[in-house]
């Protein structure tokens, strides 16, 4: 039998403890995680494609090149995926 492993989807990323100027790493998940992952992935994309390029046209190709996880299509848990740089910059 196979299990889902969902800290694999996790991003380990900084923060700051309870205590002032100590820094610290924790594991995260959630719209504050992939917000700067689709932006950077946008950001290639567009520098790819010679830097003119409408938001209608990035979100589309950042659906289409998006790795489907779940359910086919657009699903309540996954939305469209999980955004695939390479693909996005490749196809």
């Amino acid at each position: 039998m196979r299990q889902y492993v969902y800290v694999f989807d996790y991003v380990f990323s900084t923060g700051s403890s309870l205590t002032p100027g100590v820094a610290q790493y924790y594991w995260s998940v959630g719209t504050s995680m992939a917000g700067p992952h689709a932006t950077g992935v946008a950001a290639l994309l567009i520098g790819r494609n010679g830097g003119q390029m409408s938001p209608a046209h990035v979100l589309a190709k950042l659906r289409a090149t998006s790795d489907d996880l779940g359910k086919p299509g657009r699903d309540p848990y996954y939305g469209y995926g999980r955004v695939n740089a390479f693909r996005a910059v490749t196809e």
